[in-house]
């Protein structure tokens, strides 16, 4: 089990000490077989870019024209997968803004306890979550289910990623390594090194498949017993 936290602070003297709490803890719950990875930030730029691989976030953002409040609602209006706490002492949110839903407060100084409490609740909720693969580009990183990849081909220097939403994205990485990332039983890999989603294909028809976009990826004479057999088994796995 494993949770990554994010804290976005932008007194340094405040992110020192949570990092150094973090690290207490980290080394405590190592004990148990339970793995911490955190990272800190000073400004909310710096953080926005890795959000979706965050279980928790620790906000308090104080001198900048955006307060901790406005950072963690435009976050949450992203979807985030991790839980957002506002961390409090110079402003205080709750009273200068009232509740807001999907965002808990917490006041400073921050002990270990708390950092203990906080990862014993985003363990209990892990089991409901979805993990996600994490896709870097040149200039962009996206975080994304098994369900909304639908295939991939490989390039000379990246791997071209087709996903829902008429969405694609170039992945600097080879297909080995795209590969090592996915369920098995829910993705396969035909001929020219491709991977496809079973779960995204419409119809099978000769040696092709019809994915849910409308492509059409077709594979080699010698590879259909074996290509048909899989998506046949794999389909009939899903009836049960």
């Amino acid at each position: 089990m494993a949770v990554v936290i994010a804290v976005l602070d932008d007194d340094p003297a405040a992110r020192k000490q949570a990092e150094r709490l973090l690290s207490r803890e980290k080394d405590e719950r190592l004990k148990k077989g339970e793995v911490i990875y955190y990272d800190s930030y000073g400004s909310e730029e710096a953080l926005l870019p890795y959000f979706m691989k965050y279980d928790l976030f620790l906000i308090d953002v104080t001198s900048a024209a955006r307060d901790g409040m406005m950072v963690a609602v435009d976050l949450l209006k992203k979807n985030p997968e991790g839980r957002i706490v506002l961390c409090y002492d110079k402003i205080d949110y709750r009273a200068k803004y009232g509740d807001e839903e999907g965002i808990s407060f917490l006041p400073k100084p921050l002990w270990q306890k708390d950092f203990a409490g906080l990862i014993d609740g985003v363990i209990a909720g892990h089991s409901s979550r979805k993990p996600r693969i994490e896709l870097r580009g040149d200039k962009d990183t996206l975080y994304v289910t098994d369900d909304e990849l639908l295939y991939a081909v490989p390039m000379k220097y990246y791997v071209a990623v087709a996903l829902s939403g008429d969405r694609s994205f170039h992945a600097m990485t080879d297909m080995a390594s795209f590969y090592s990332h996915l369920d098995p039983e829910e993705f396969m890999v035909i001929s020219g090194n491709r991977v496809l989603n079973m779960g995204k294909v419409v119809s099978c028809s000769g040696r092709s498949f019809k994915m849910s976009d409308g492509a059409v990826i077709r594979f080699g004479f010698l590879e259909k017993k074996a290509i048909i057999k899989r998506y046949a088994e794999y389909a009939e796995r899903k009836k049960k």
